[in-house]
């Protein structure tokens, strides 16, 4: 699959090791990378579905969003195909993953 970004923002987030570093930390950076790479590297939309991360559908915009490590989440879209049959995954953000609730 290709992945565009759906802004600018969200590609220099993405497409520097020195940013996701900054904001996740080396571990978290690295797994967010990883996240991205696996997900360019999944040739179908079923392939998605065996990664980590309890991929699944946000029911306000029927966007797909998948966890990476307990640091973030990652939002995006699928094009079902271009014309030569390529996937295209537009990432729309990479956000903090929120903080479990804990009982008292």
């Amino acid at each position: 699959m290709d992945i565009w970004f759906g802004d600018d923002e969200t590609a220099d987030l993405c497409s520097r090791a020195a940013r996701l570093t900054a904001r996740w930390g080396s571990t978290g950076g690295m797994a967010v990378g990883r996240k991205l790479i696996q997900i360019e590297a999944a040739p179908t939309v079923e392939a998605l579905q065996s990664l980590p991360g309890d991929l699944r559908r946000d029911p306000t915009d029927g966007s797909w969003m998948i966890s990476v490590g307990g640091v973030a989440i990652i939002k995006f879209e699928i094009n079902n195909g271009t014309a030569d049959g390529t996937h295209v995954v537009r990432v729309l953000a990479v956000t903090d993953q929120p903080a479990g609730r804990t009982r008292r």
